[in-house]
């Protein structure tokens, strides 16, 4: 289980991984939340400007959301719009799941996903546990 605060700063969703910059991986911008991540961490922070949710690659008991790997891909048109960092791929997930009901949102995730996970997981189990 990952424990990820997100912070948006001038109506933009970054994750807070210190760690990440501190070790000359990326840069702030390899942080966005885009292309549904962010209206995703809208919805959970309740339109905040913070939330921390502990994200799992396992079912957990508690979890809100369940997130399934659904293809490969990235708009390259709307990154480069936000000025994110150049990437050569990332995933798109699909939420069919939110609070015990049917849903459905498509989110994408970069590669800083694979810092986190080491991969990009199959499945995700989302809960909101600070906004």
């Amino acid at each position: 289980m990952k424990r990820i605060r997100f912070i948006k700063k001038v109506g933009l969703w970054y994750a807070d991984l210190p760690e990440f910059l501190e070790q000359g991986l990326g840069t702030k911008n390899n942080l966005l939340m885009v292309d549904g991540a962010d209206t995703f961490l809208d919805l959970l922070s309740g339109n905040g400007e913070d939330v921390t949710l502990n994200i799992s690659e396992t079912e957990f008991a508690g979890y809100q959301a369940k997130l399934g790997k659904i293809s490969w891909g990235k708009n390259q048109k709307l990154l480069d719009d936000v000025r994110h960092e150049p990437v050569e791929y990332g995933a798109y997930y699909e939420i069919n799941e939110l609070n015990g009901n049917a849903f459905s949102h498509k989110l994408w995730l970069c590669p800083v996903t694979e810092y986190v996970f080491r991969r990009y997981p199959v499945e995700m189990w989302v809960r909101v546990v600070d906004r």
